[in-house]
């Protein structure tokens, strides 16, 4: 009989052990190396760690009296219902009856599987309250007992196999934390009559020591990059967060209804006219800050703080802050005499004309040459000396193609010159007044191409200039 017992409970662990260890760790993997590294529906968990307290019981062949138990165990989920634990055991067994009492010493260790029952239940997403589990499992264990307060039987420090089943339920408590209670029993596997000796009687059937305990469980690992175990989670969770924050997600649409380049789901001013300019938020350019989006601002570079009408157009300028060229010829003048030159007005018409030099450029266009660097780069540097000074840069062409085309060209010259100034020697772009002639002011007097005519020239800014706005018309090809 006993040797049944021991048969039906190993095959029945056998087939558990067999049946849990094919679904946690012989599942077939749907995604690929690459898909699997970018998600998982199985987050970092914890492991738990515990202590226990409890009774130890042998129903034998003498009456039992409840002895005292405790242990400490180690547990790691493998998936969302099955995990494995490693209990350590040791206490005494007690038993008293009208002819004999005995005492018998019991250290246990063993690895068991646990299946958690209530996790098969996805139906919902509140916080697990509660852990119910079985659990079955396999180790070795040393006892010996003493009978009447005499005799060791069976010797000490003899190990032998065993099995162990049985069932409990957690409760949380915290995140970190939960306290459990358990219930389980031993099959001891020992040769002879061994498992029939925790009382020290060997008569027809089996002792059969049960330990009831209750335990203390600490979830250990760093709780912002890992989830409580698995066996305290839903296994849908994950899965339906993601869902959530997908739906949660804006949708994509390129619809850009001001067409300013940015589309509507980022644009903050959705209604800007068309072709205005716009920064990356959508938000119309104001160069200089004066409150006039520069599509509609004459004088899209005034100086910082200076007032403004609804145009962008400078209101009570101070004439102090422009010098004229009569002031630029007394500056440099002043430079001459303290370098000792005695030919003052002679040098000074000489480098004015150095200072204020034309730029020429190719038929048709409107790249600065880098013959024209070099001029550039003085003009700059009278700039950087003497901050007061602004200058009037203006573009003009020769007679070879429509009014409006050269209005545009010589436009764009203009710009390059200037742009050519700020970014390659950080000229402040207020102190630039752009405007253009096109065809109406000629050097030479040519109806055909000339080298001459298509030019920008400089002058130092008087009161009363401003910024010429940007022609309406674009054209694309010569002669519009």
């Amino acid at each position: 009989m006993r040797y049944l017992k021991q048969h039906i409970l190993l095959v029945t662990f056998f087939l558990l052990f067999n049946f849990s260890s094919k679904e946690t760790f012989s599942q077939v993997d749907i995604f690929t190396p690459k898909q699997r590294a970018a998600y998982s529906a199985t987050p970092p968990h914890m492991w738990e760690v515990g202590v226990n307290t409890g009774t130890l019981i042998s129903f034998g062949d003498i009456d039992f009296v409840p002895g005292f138990g405790a242990g400490v165990h180690v547990r790691k989920a493998l998936d969302y219902v099955f995990s494995l634990r490693a209990d350590a055991q040791f206490g005494q067994f007690k038993g008293d009856d009208a002819e004999r009492t005995h005492t018998t010493n019991f250290k246990v260790g063993s690895l068991q599987m646990l299946m958690s029952l209530n996790n098969l239940v996805w139906n919902t997403d509140a916080k697990r309250m509660f852990n119910m589990y079985l659990l079955m499992g396999a180790g070795m264990n040393s006892f010996s007992t003493k009978v009447n307060g005499t005799g060791l039987r069976p010797a000490e420090n003899s190990w032998v196999s065993q099995l162990e089943a049985g069932g409990g339920f957690a409760f949380r408590v915290t995140d970190r934390f939960n306290i459990g209670i358990e219930s389980k029993l031993y099959v001891l596997l020992g040769a002879g009559f061994r498992a029939d000796l925790i009382d020290g009687l060997d008569q027809a059937d089996n002792d059969i020591p049960t330990y009831t305990s209750i335990r203390m469980n600490f979830n250990i690992g760093d709780a912002d990059e890992k989830s409580e175990p698995l066996y305290w989670i839903n296994p849908m969770d994950v899965v339906l967060k993601d869902i959530s924050e997908l739906k949660a997600r804006p949708t994509f649409d390129l619809t850009d209804s001001d067409d300013d380049g940015v589309v509507d789901m980022l644009d903050r001013e959705q209604n800007t006219p068309k072709g205005a300019p716009v920064d990356t938020r959508g938000i119309a350019l104001d160069s200089d800050g004066d409150n006039v989006p520069d599509y509609r601002d004459r004088e899209p570079y005034s100086r910082p703080n200076q007032a403004v009408d609804m145009n962008g157009v400078a209101i009570n300028q101070i004439e102090e802050e422009i010098l004229t060229e009569e002031k630029v010829r007394d500056i440099i003048s002043e430079v001459l005499r303290n370098e000792g030159i005695k030919d003052v007005k002679n040098s000074t018409d000489a480098i004015v004309d150095w200072f204020l030099p034309m730029i020429h450029f190719e038929a048709d266009g409107i790249q600065v040459r880098k013959a024209d660097f070099g001029n550039l780069a003085s003009i700059s540097k009278i700039l950087q000396s003497h901050p007061n000074i602004r200058l009037v840069v203006t573009g003009y062409t020769d007679k070879t193609a429509s009014n409006t085309y050269n209005d545009v060209l010589s436009y764009n010259r203009a710009k390059n010159v200037i742009d050519h100034l700020v970014k390659s020697h950080s000229i402040p772009r207020n102190r630039l007044i752009l405007q253009y002639s096109g065809e109406e002011a000629t050097l030479v007097p040519e109806s055909g191409s000339s080298f001459m005519n298509r030019r920008v020239e400089f002058r130092v800014a008087i009161q009363g200039d401003i910024e010429m706005m940007e022609p309406n018309k674009k054209p694309k090809k010569k002669g519009f």
